[in-house]
């Protein structure tokens, strides 16, 4: 592997860790409501990879170019934004304006908790089973049960925004190593 791609390389995923660790934070400590975070992230995803562009460009090519770093980083912003939106979406009771109020189903066995059940109030008050959670639910299965919720949504968020930070920012520094003399 060439000096240029391992810069590269090292260069995207520390940024991405760094993003991905920014909304875990953001998330775990509640710091914002989930409809801000959704704006937060990819605004917060934008200005470090502009940075890290910077960094990268500078060392690859001797100068830098702000114009086309400020253009081609906003595909880093859009990815985080949309991967913000879908997780704001999902964190929307959407099944219960649908279907009404319902009780909760016991995952293992397909029937409904008894009434009254710590399983049954935990789930009434924090509406999951009236949420549709894709995205949220392939990270949510690998992370430990004990934890709260707000940290595994933090989990979540920190997944999400590292491969929609790394995915983008691969590309554009590809792009942006491509130096002109």
């Amino acid at each position: 592997m060439s000096s240029n791609e391992t810069t590269k390389l090292i260069i995207g995923i520390t940024t991405s860790l760094f993003v991905g660790a920014t909304a875990m934070i953001l998330i775990s400590m509640e710091f914002f409501s989930t409809y801000m975070i959704a704006v937060v992230i990819p605004i917060i995803a934008y200005v470090i990879s502009v940075l890290m562009s910077i960094v990268y460009q500078y060392s690859t090519c001797g100068a830098v170019q702000i114009p086309t770093i400020l253009i081609s980083d906003l595909l880093v912003g859009a990815t985080n934004g949309l991967a913000s939106f879908l997780l704001c979406m999902e964190s929307i009771p959407f099944l219960k304006n649908i279907y009404g109020t319902y009780a909760p189903r016991n995952p293992v066995t397909g029937f409904p908790y008894l009434e009254n059940s710590p399983e049954y109030m935990a789930a009434m008050v924090n509406e999951n089973h009236y949420k549709v959670q894709f995205l949220t639910g392939m990270v949510k299965a690998i992370v430990p049960v004990y934890l709260s919720e707000p940290v595994k949504n933090g989990f979540v968020y920190l997944y999400w925004t590292f491969w929609m930070t790394l995915l983008p920012l691969y590309f554009v520094l590809s792009v942006q190593g491509l130096c002109s003399k």
